[in-house]
């Protein structure tokens, strides 16, 4: 078509002397053609652009293998390694997203800057052991801008997610040490090996995780927390497993900076740069009970959303979940795996609840305790205060707030305020009396400081 009307151009310009009869309908045919001339060459000159067009009317797309579907329309990864591939013709690059479950933040897990030689963009990666979420890509075109894939579900557990949050004992953002539980009196016991009915409780600005069995305290524990911008989370989960010597797979997030790594790459267990230490037990959605660094974690904002336990410490809980619930490991596993690097899985088969709560103003045992607000909730209110008191017996109607704001600005980051709930009816204030949060380090030989620094970074 295009060379004809290029043709026809050329004859009417050449006979156009010839007839004034047959020079109107050859200048309309001129007009014409020179219209199909322009839009045939701006069509060939910009071929591209209708490519780039085309895929921008495509979707991306995201897929994981191996997977295999559930009901709940959630796929579950078959192998410890998972490959993700986005299908983004003409992308420039691709970040792909990780969204735990029944949480409210992501993290990159993977930036790919240009496609594999099939023209996708894959990658493989290290399957964190309770990974459960959402994993997506948002994919950049340029300057025609970004966009996303849809969201595929992912988990490593053939379960219905939603029972995650599902149990016989109800999450509350009470601490579960308060007077409220307990009727004032916290009976403690020795561990029972072969009885299976323990918990554990947190209770995040008091820097306490305790060990129940059977509704009695088995021990309490200090420990440190999550930063400011990695905080963590309260609510209730579940652990199914132990494990000793774990790797670490580092997240693309700016927390892995000072640990010299590159995020996805496999940390193992005896790396210095490791954070995990010797012991993991996994809450589900990337959060983790591990090794403290050092003794000064403790009572801070340490870790990327996880508990951290002193080794010593998270060696005897962790002995003592096996023995409680009789896990087919034995005592010479345990002692192989603390003194090598061999990796020790311990199947939890019936989960273990983990209850998470954030709770600043605690009556225990007849004493109010206040904690500082560690993550800013802007929950240390007079109003809440007096709600409190009032629960535990107080008529509150006797206190002005001025007293009460004192009570609270004793807090400091470090210390708890606290007073006797018979002395606040009393009103005999002066009584109270600051405490650090916790209990200084028993001091260890400088060997053995080294130690611990050098298996847990």
């Amino acid at each position: 078509m295009s060379f004809l009307s290029c043709f026809v151009q050329r004859f009417a310009v050449d006979e156009f002397r010839f007839s004034r009869g047959i020079v109107l309908p050859l200048a309309i045919l001129l007009a014409i053609s020179l219209g199909a001339c322009k839009r045939a060459n701006r069509t060939s000159d910009n071929q591209p652009d209708k490519g780039l067009q085309r895929s921008e009317l495509n979707e991306p797309t995201i897929e994981a293998q191996p997977t295999s579907a559930t009901e709940e329309q959630w796929q579950v990864i078959n192998s410890d390694k998972v490959t993700l591939t986005v299908a983004a013709p003409d992308a420039e690059s691709v970040k792909i997203f990780y969204r735990p479950a029944f949480e409210d933040h992501h993290v990159v897990l993977k930036q790919l800057k240009a496609p594999d030689s099939s023209g996708k963009f894959s990658t493989e990666l290290k399957v964190p052991a309770d990974m459960a979420g959402d994993v997506w890509a948002e994919v950049d075109y340029g300057k025609r801008g970004k966009k996303e894939t849809k969201r595929i579900a992912l988990t490593t557990e053939a379960v219905p997610i939603e029972a995650l949050a599902e149990s016989a004992y109800q999450h509350t953002e009470d601490s579960a040490r308060s007077d409220k539980f307990t009727g004032g009196h916290i009976e403690q016991t020795t561990l029972q090996p072969g009885a299976a009915d323990i918990r554990i409780t947190v209770n995040i600005p008091a820097f306490q995780l305790t060990l129940w069995q059977n509704n009695k305290e088995v021990k309490t524990y200090q420990i440190g927390i999550g930063r400011t911008e990695f905080p963590l989370p309260s609510g209730l989960r579940r652990t199914t497993q132990i494990v000793f010597n774990p790797d670490w797979v580092p997240p693309d997030s700016s927390w892995v900076v000072d640990h010299d790594v590159v995020p996805g790459e496999t940390i193992e267990a005896d790396d210095p740069r490791n954070p995990l230490g010797k012991v993991k037990i996994p809450l589900g959605n990337g959060i983790l009970i591990h090794q403290a660094a050092r003794p000064s974690d403790l009572g801070h904002l340490v870790s990327h959303g996880c508990v951290r336990l002193l080794l010593d410490d998270l060696y005897d809980l962790s002995e003592k979940i096996i023995a409680a619930r009789s896990l087919p490991v034995s005592k010479q596993q345990i002692e192989h795996a603390k003194s090598s690097k061999d990796r020790l899985f311990v199947k939890i088969n019936v989960p273990l609840v983990v209850d998470i709560n954030y709770d600043t103003q605690v009556v225990e045992r007849g004493v109010l305790h206040l904690y500082p607000d560690v993550y800013d909730h802007k929950i240390n209110t007079v109003e809440k205060l007096r709600e409190e008191l009032a629960a535990n017996g107080v008529n509150s109607a006797n206190l002005d707030d001025n007293t009460l704001r004192q009570m609270l600005n004793r807090v400091t980051r470090s210390e708890e305020f606290l007073v006797s709930i018979a002395d606040i009816k009393l009103g005999r204030f002066d009584t109270g009396q600051n405490q650090p949060l916790t209990v200084a380090s028993v001091k260890k030989p400088r060997s053995s400081v080294r130690e611990s620094r050098k298996s847990a970074h």
